[in-house]
């Protein structure tokens, strides 16, 4: 029997076959085949884990210097993934040479591309589909902080998960921001022409708001259902790209609203000054819509209606540090800017790994936080909160992945706070909070470092003996 997936632009499809050996790679089986070459499903003999094996097809090109190029582009991809480590991002593992096969070997990824769940027109949630989007921004703005700029893209680049969340895939055509050399190097048009920016087409100098832009444009088609510019010959589309305003992602979806569709407008600005100035800016102001949206879907919770607010604002300020100088006003203050999530017992609050945005407060049900470590097969249980509780609280920091997971243990509900919003609607209470966390966190360093001293030197003391 033969099973279709997608994976970052190449037709998959599963057999039973086996393949031989690539290094020290078993190959079990093909999983597409692209332009540049063919990936398989491996089986790493050593680590003992299922990856993905891309190779480059050579048979076909005669010219040296056309195999050097395609070589050195293979060996690039290589060389710009792996300055990157992100939860979000595929890994890439390993490089090699087995034979005169050129060979990638990445993180194994189970999902379809956006491409194809697009395609299939699944009925998917407006809120789902943003918060998507603002995963890739928050993504794409980690890679940009490195340096790193993908300049392709596209639904068929960015994977979706089971879980929802998402994998951004190839950067075959990455570049380094930091490298003028590379871009001249690097020249031509890359890239797919319907995500090109216009700085791309012109040749002008490439930074990060060329990925805001192709994001831009997969935003528009993924949330209107239409691609921004259409054209039948790419002269056309390009100079569409380069001339034209779309029509507004509203006009062509009647039930997007128009404030929705501006913002989307905004990550399309021809002119860089007035389009969104990072990809985290993007995600940002599409943060601030769904948080709105969630609290008009939330606030007729019955449990929300009928717990004390200033009790609770009172229980935190004496349960935990880095709320105890904030005054009770301040506190309910939070509050009211914050959403209320609802969750049936066994629901995933998070997951370990993921990246943290909210911190939360348990205000009715119980919650369990575990762990799994490296050398246990089950999770350990590290705590059972109760309401009155908080947690989740360091990741909102920097964006960083989630230490452990939170599952509701009952039924439950929870205040999330977003640092999004308190960043944009109380920058002064956000500042304060993110001092007191800073606090919070130099102290748990400081108790760790004198740990680690006194068992140094019990092991030094035990070595002269």
């Amino acid at each position: 029997m033969i099973s279709f997936v997608l994976l970052s632009g190449y037709l998959i499809y599963n057999t039973t076959a086996m393949f031989g050996k690539i290094g020290r790679y078993e190959v079990l089986d093909i999983l597409g085949e692209g332009a540049m070459g063919v990936v398989y499903r491996g089986h790493d003999t050593i680590i003992d884990r299922i990856v993905a094996i891309k190779t480059v097809k050579m048979e076909n090109i005669d010219a040296a210097q056309k195999k050097n190029e395609l070589i050195g582009h293979f060996y690039h991809e290589a060389r710009i993934a792996g300055k990157l480590s992100h939860p979000n991002i595929a890994n890439i593992y390993d490089v090699g040479q087995d034979n005169g096969v050129h060979y990638l070997v990445l993180e194994y990824i189970d999902g379809i591309t956006l491409k194809a769940a697009m395609s299939e027109q699944a009925d998917m949630p407006l809120l789902e589909k943003l918060r998507i989007l603002i995963d890739v921004g928050r993504t794409l703005h980690y890679a940009h902080q490195h340096g790193v700029i993908h300049r392709d893209i596209k639904p068929a680049n960015i994977m979706l998960l089971k879980n929802s969340h998402i994998k951004i895939m190839d950067f075959g055509i990455a570049m380094l921001a930091s490298s003028a050399e590379e871009q001249a190097a690097q020249g031509g048009l890359k890239g797919t022409p319907a995500y090109l920016s216009p700085e791309q087409i012109n040749g002008a100098g490439i930074d990060r708001q060329t990925d805001v832009f192709s994001l831009g444009v997969l935003a528009y088609e993924f949330l209107s259902g239409k691609k921004p510019f259409i054209a039948g010959a790419i002269h056309e589309l390009l100079d569409k790209i380069l001339n034209e305003e779309p029509v507004m992602p509203h006009k062509v979806n009647p039930l997007l609203e128009a404030s929705l569709s501006k913002l989307i407008m905004k990550a399309i600005e021809k002119k860089k000054e007035l389009r969104c100035q990072s990809a985290s800016e993007f995600a940002d102001i599409l943060e601030l819509y769904a948080a709105q949206m969630d609290m008009e879907r939330t606030q007729n919770i019955s449990s929300i209606r009928n717990y004390d607010k200033t009790v609770l604002a009172e229980t935190l300020k004496k349960k935990y540090t880095f709320f105890s100088d904030f005054t009770t006003e301040e506190l309910l203050k939070i509050i009211s800017i914050s959403t209320y999530k609802t969750y049936k017992k066994g629901d995933c609050i998070f997951n370990e790994g993921d990246i943290g945005t909210k911190m939360f407060i348990l205000i009715s049900g119980s919650v369990r936080i575990t762990k799994a470590f490296k050398d246990s097969e089950e999770e350990t249980l590290l705590a059972v909160l109760k309401a009155g509780e908080c947690f989740g609280e360091m990741a909102v920091m920097d964006a960083s992945p989630r230490f452990a997971a939170a599952t509701a243990d009952t039924d439950c509900v929870t205040i999330a706070i977003s640092d999004v919003i308190l960043r944009n609607s109380e920058p002064k209470l956000c500042l304060k909070l993110y001092k007191n966390l800073a606090a919070v966190l130099s102290e748990k360093l400081r108790n760790s470092d004198i740990k680690i001293n006194e068992m140094w030197n019990r092991l030094k003391q035990a070595g002269a003996k």
